[in-house]
């Protein structure tokens, strides 16, 4: 056996021969181990990073910028879970190493839908909602929905509302909120009272000893001024700046105070606007020129929409410098004058005006209540009582779903004899104010507000107004749980028909 084991060995050396070691040749590198990457997105494929990715019981990394994470290929199938703040944990098994070492895993986000109401059950629109460093706007019916959010406290705001915050698990799928409306007492502030820093003074110290909680502050008033230095340019080219006073330090004092603050811009009376566009002004027929009002002041035509740029840029930057509320007055269609011969782009029949102005109103709402300000509108009280719009292009039905605050215009020595049963509706302040808005509130089926202007001057038949007659509209308003705002021309109110300030 040894003679035949010999042969057979040097055969076996002769054929691997190569594979012997010599002295002095390196050792071969081992294989390299091969790596997987996954990348972690969103249902829309965008990179999610710092999620948590964990392969089977290899290890965990974070995803980078890019929501790439790498990790070692174990030569057999591979369970990947993953996770991240905002999303719904996912997973993947990997059965083999794809050829591109790449796999994609697409995480759900976590969403809250809500809704924010009224107290009385109206979805309200506008509101902003917060939830971590998320905040959405409810739309038309109050709802919201936040995307890749954690456990919190979601909050709801809106200017001329509380505040109204609920916890939220994580969890539970849906959250509502209710938001209570502020009782917005308010005087006004003209352009030139806001600038005379003696008469400023004494509004701001009225508000501040009084039950008074609110100033309107003019930026654009009925003949077409501007009462600061805008940066809105087609103010300065139609020269309606006549610059009265400064509005941050305006705000500053009212914000000092813890003064609502509202501004109030007249749209469409404009006799600076008509002369210089006349093309998008209301047209005289007779007269083939710009139309104007029976006291000469033109009005623009509310039917084209290129006449709604101009206030409602100086809208937005009023909401921009600070303010909480931007009221719009003689919103509306001109009745003062001859009317017949008034000549629109648009239709000027009661549909045509009702959608012109409610289309103005929602246009301005939808740029301004994401900014955080209310939108108020400023009405005749005449269609809190009577049918139709009056030829005005103001209806009640329709501006509750429009506007935030619906201010009716209800001045006792406004209205003839005769309303109400009154031979002189101006000695009866009080009974008049309770009308009106008796007539208009079951009408306001909408979320919107109201708050209404009250009378502070003397004009008309019976006695001059002081105490009791201001006393009295004020109180029918309160009776109905609503705010209210004084008139007077010259801004010099009747200070002891107001309470004074709550402890």
């Amino acid at each position: 056996m040894r003679k035949l084991l010999l042969p057979f060995v040097l055969v076996l050396a002769g054929c691997s021969g190569p594979s012997l070691i010599v002295v002095g040749e390196g050792v071969p590198p081992a294989p390299a181990i091969p790596e997987l990457e996954v990348v972690i997105t969103d249902p829309a494929g965008a990179p999610i990073e710092s999620a948590l990715v964990a392969f089977g019981n290899l290890d965990e990394a974070e995803t980078d910028g890019s929501g790439k994470a790498v990790s070692e290929w174990p030569r057999s199938s591979l369970s990947i879970a993953a996770s991240a703040p905002g999303f719904h944990p996912g997973s993947i098994e990997v059965l083999e190493l794809p050829d591109t070492r790449v796999v994609k895993l697409a995480l759900d986000p976590v969403v809250l839908s809500g809704v924010v109401r009224t107290a009385d059950g109206h979805g309200l629109p506008g509101v902003l909602v917060s939830l971590g460093d998320q905040t959405v706007v409810t739309d038309f019916a109050g709802s919201f929905q936040v995307e890749r959010v954690v456990a919190g406290t979601v909050e709801a705001t809106k200017a001329s509302y509380h505040e109204s915050s609920a916890a939220w698990d994580g969890e539970a799928p849906t959250v509502s909120l209710a938001l209570e409306p502020r009782v917005i007492r308010s005087i006004r502030a003209s352009g030139p009272s806001a600038g005379d820093d003696e008469r400023w003074g004494e509004l701001l110290a009225l508000a501040e000893t009084t039950e008074v909680n609110a100033i309107v502050v003019d930026t654009k008033d009925e003949s077409g001024r501007v009462f600061y230095d805008t940066a809105v340019d087609t103010a300065h080219e139609i020269g309606a700046v006549s610059a009265q006073y400064d509005p941050a330090e305006v705000l500053a004092d009212l914000r000092e105070r813890d003064i609502y603050a509202i501004t109030r811009i007249v749209t469409f009376q404009d006799r600076y606007m008509g002369a210089a566009y006349p093309e998008h002004a209301v047209w005289d027929a007779g007269t083939n020129e710009t139309w104007t009002t029976g006291g000469g002041q033109a009005f623009m035509d509310a039917t084209d929409p290129a006449s709604w740029d101009y206030p409602l840029a100086l809208a937005v930057e009023a909401c921009e410098l600070g303010y909480d509320e931007i009221q719009f007055d003689y919103v509306r269609f001109p009745t003062d004058g001859p009317v017949d011969r008034a000549v629109y782009d648009g239709p000027n029949d009661q549909a045509g005006r009702v959608t012109a102005i409610s289309s103005f109103l929602t246009e301005a709402r939808s740029r301004l209540n994401p900014m955080g300000c209310a939108v108020a509108a400023d009405v005749f009280a005449v269609v809190f009582s009577a049918s139709g719009d009056q030829g005005l292009g103001q209806k009640v039905e329709e501006l509750a779903d429009s506007v935030d605050v619906i201010s009716p215009m209800i001045y006792p020595s406004h209205y003839s004899t005769g309303w109400f049963g009154f031979e002189c509706p101006n000695a009866n302040p009080g009974p008049v104010v309770a009308r009106a808005l008796d007539d208009g509130l079951p009408r306001v089926t909408g979320p919107a507000i109201v708050r209404p202007w009250i009378q502070d001057f003397t004009y008309g038949c019976g006695e001059p107004y002081g105490e009791a007659e201001v006393r009295s509209q004020i109180d029918e308003a309160e009776a109905r749980d609503l705010g209210w705002i004084l008139w007077n021309a010259g801004s010099r109110f009747t200070e002891a028909a107001l309470d004074p300030a709550a402890e």
